[in-house]
C-alpha cells in the first residue's frame, strides 16, 4: 500500500521533481522514493461528514434520502496546496478505501473493487456529488448533498 502511495504522491506534486534533481548522484533517487503519506512535509488529518439529500438510480426519477457517509484519513505532500489524500468511507452498509487529491478545500476521491467503483467531489464551497458504478447491470447510483 505505501508503494501505491509514493507513487501517488510523485505523480501529484510536481515540486517532487525539483526534489529529485537535489538528490546526489549516487543517491538515484533514493529520497523521492521513500516520500510516503508518513514521511510527508505537509500531513493533515481528514474528518469529514457528509449529508446527503437526493439519491438517483440509473435513468429513474430521484427521490429524497438522509445518506450521511463519514469519511476519514490522512492528506500528505509537499506543499500544504495540493496533497495526496488515503481515506475511508463508513456507511451504514459499508467501509469503502478512498484514495485521491485535495485542493484547498476541494476533494476528489475514488476507490472500490471492480464490482462498485466510487466517486466523490467536493468542491471549496462544499457542494458534493457521490457516485457509485456497478459492473453488474452496469448501473450507477448518484447522491446530490454537501460534505464538511
Amino acid at each position: 500500500m505505501r508503494l501505491i502511495f509514493s507513487l501517488a504522491l510523485m505523480a501529484c506534486a510536481p515540486a517532487l521533481a525539483q526534489v529529485s534533481d537535489a538528490v546526489d548522484d549516487h543517491d538515484d533517487g533514493a529520497a523521492a522514493e521513500s516520500l510516503t503519506l508518513d514521511t510527508a512535509p505537509f500531513r493533515q488529518e481528514v474528518a469529514i461528514t457528509c449529508d446527503f439529500k437526493t439519491e438517483c438510480v440509473e435513468d429513474e426519477p430521484c427521490t429524497e434520502t438522509e445518506f450521511k457517509p463519514q469519511i476519514t484519513g490522512i492528506a500528505g505532500g509537499l506543499t500544504p496546496d495540493d496533497l495526496v489524500v488515503q481515506s475511508t468511507m463508513t456507511t451504514d452498509a459499508e467501509t469503502v478505501e478512498l484514495l485521491g487529491v485535495k485542493s484547498g478545500k476541494a476533494l476528489s476521491l475514488s476507490g472500490g473493487s471492480f464490482a462498485a467503483r466510487h466517486l466523490l467531489s467536493i468542491t471549496e464551497t462544499g457542494a458534493t456529488r457521490y457516485t457509485v458504478h456497478y459492473a453488474d447491470g452496469p448501473f450507477v447510483i448518484s447522491y446530490l448533498g454537501t460534505c464538511n
